[in-house]
């Protein structure tokens, strides 16, 4: 059975992997980057901070190569730039450039942790505070829309008119046919009656002479 098409637990519709994924994000994810943000802070470098973005680090590439990648190209590329002022829509993609970004600086300053005496300086992103800082606040904003994306598919759904969901997915835009007489049809009449048919002139019959 594959947990992104069975159905979810938290009543909402959603697929059972997306309710796990949010409540993971709520209680472990975000408490685990407020932790390592702590850690960095007291300059608890080795092995605390260190460990804890490598696996939020690894845990994030792994729900986006398995679920989030597979999710927005079936239910929301085809339907990018033209449908990106719904927010059924517009919140995926603001989620994949955020995280996209997040894991891409996340995953260099993981190298750089393991590797740091092996890099070439331009890779060392010195000073490292910044970097760090900076990839907090993307992880951060990622959670966030991506809490904003299963509460805006699976409670609000705002979807367009034009169209419907799909087995609990995001549904895409479809054009509609509104039904118009055809220009080349022409409109019935009805035939004429023996009633409707003006009686013809008779002779009156007149004596004979």
């Amino acid at each position: 059975m594959d947990p992104r098409t069975m159905q979810g637990f938290l009543g909402t519709g959603a697929p059972l992997l997306q309710d796990i994924t949010v409540l993971g994000y709520i209680i472990l994810m975000i408490p685990a980057m407020l932790i390592g943000f702590s850690f960095a802070r007291r300059h608890l470098f080795v092995p605390h901070h260190k460990y804890v973005m490598t696996s939020i680090t690894l845990v994030n590439w792994a729900i986006i190569i398995y679920l989030m990648l597979a999710s927005y190209r079936e239910n929301v590329s085809h339907n990018v730039p033209q449908g990106l002022n719904y927010a059924v829509y517009l919140l995926p993609t603001l989620h994949l450039i955020t995280g996209g970004l997040a894991q891409l600086i996340a995953t260099v300053l993981v190298i750089r942790m393991w590797f740091e005496n092996s890099l070439p300086r331009a890779l060392r992103f010195e000073p490292i505070k910044p970097w760090m800082r900076l990839t907090l606040a993307l992880w951060l904003i990622t959670a966030l829309l991506g809490i904003s994306i299963y509460v805006t598919w699976y409670v609000i759904k705002p979807w367009p008119a034009t169209t419907t969901p799909n087995n609990g997915d995001t549904p895409s835009i479809t054009a509609t046919e509104e039904a118009t007489p055809d220009s080349g049809t022409i409109e019935a009449t009805p035939e004429a009656t023996p009633d409707d048919i003006a009686p013809s002139a008779t002779e009156e019959a007149t004596p004979a002479t």
